[in-house]
């Protein structure tokens, strides 16, 4: 949990330094603005948060074999080192809208980005104290325990992070 807080702190805080002319600029064609990408951390949460109190989760996109092999050897790996492999795209269920990315002040999305990132982080930890048995279906990786959802959750927020400084 600390350090989630902190990976969610070191991000608003490199939101908040982005210079006002380039928050919704795409620094290279096929990336994300950092408005974009602030939307995109948001929307990981609440779905992060939304499926730990009952709601619909990610569709898994590769077969259960695959889905295993990535989830015993790559995911540990990534979080082990913070990183992660360049050119995955986005699961669709946390793709921005461009069209709210383009409305979203930076001051609205660190807020919003803060409010869902410790909401999801509240509900991944009582899960995993009290209902550790309980799995969050990630389109790559499959069934994951609530720890391992919410460390991935800070290791994606690192991921960002660092594209945005």
């Amino acid at each position: 949990m600390r350090e989630h807080g902190a990976v969610v702190h070191q991000c608003v805080l490199a939101l908040q330094a982005i210079d006002s002319r380039d928050w919704w600029r795409v620094p290279s064609p096929g990336t994300w603005s950092p408005a974009t990408v602030a939307l995109h951390l948001c929307v990981s949460y609440e779905l992060g948060r939304d499926v730990a109190t009952g709601g619909q989760g990610m569709r898994l996109r590769s077969s259960r074999p695959f889905a295993w092999l990535l989830r015993s050897f790559l995911l540990p790996y990534m979080l082990a080192t913070k990183r992660f492999p360049r050119g995955v795209r986005a699961p669709r269920e946390v793709r921005p809208d461009e069209a709210e990315a383009s409305r979203l002040t930076c001051e609205a999305a660190c807020e919003r980005l803060t409010r869902a990132a410790h909401a999801a982080a509240d509900v991944l930890r009582d899960l995993g104290r009290h209902r550790s048995e309980v799995r969050f279906t990630h389109a790559y990786f499959g069934p994951l325990t609530p720890l391992t959802t919410l460390r991935l959750l800070s290791a994606h927020t690192r991921h960002h992070v660092r594209r945005l400084a």
